[in-house]
């Protein structure tokens, strides 16, 4: 049905397919949408003059503007986001730690080690069971 009127409208050239994953600014996709409510245009007889792959595409469109307005016609970015911007607290370096401070440092590095040497055995005692099971 679509390539029939895409025939009708542009001849030969219409046959040919269509680019997919097109990306069309919002000035454009404003343009189309006030373009079919001033003209009373049908999605298909959109697609047709403004050379649109889909009247999905279209519908889309219309449902981002009336939900989201101007800015759901933005194009958003695709893929993966860029490297999270991770920065660490700097420690002040002006002052010296006072004995108090450094003993804390100190408290809170050795309960980690703790606390990692115990989950350590724990792994190596599963371990040693799994074999005495298998034997």
């Amino acid at each position: 049905k679509d390539w029939i009127s895409r025939y009708q409208e542009f001849g030969n050239k219409g046959l040919f397919p269509i680019q997919k994953n097109k990306n069309y600014n919002a000035e454009f996709k404003l343009k189309v949408l006030k373009t079919i409510k001033n003209k009373s245009l049908s999605l298909s007889k959109a697609c047709l003059l403004f050379n649109i792959s889909s009247s999905a595409i279209i519908r889309r469109w219309q449902i981002r503007y009336i939900e989201e307005g101007l800015t759901g016609l933005k194009p958003k970015t695709k893929g993966r986001p860029n490297v999270m911007n991770f920065k660490r607290k700097q420690r002040k370096t002006d002052k010296p730690l006072t004995r108090e401070e450094a003993l804390l440092l100190e408290n809170e590095a050795l309960r980690c080690e703790l606390e990692y040497l115990k989950k350590l055995q724990a792994l190596i005692q599963i371990e040693e069971k799994a074999k005495g099971l298998k034997s």
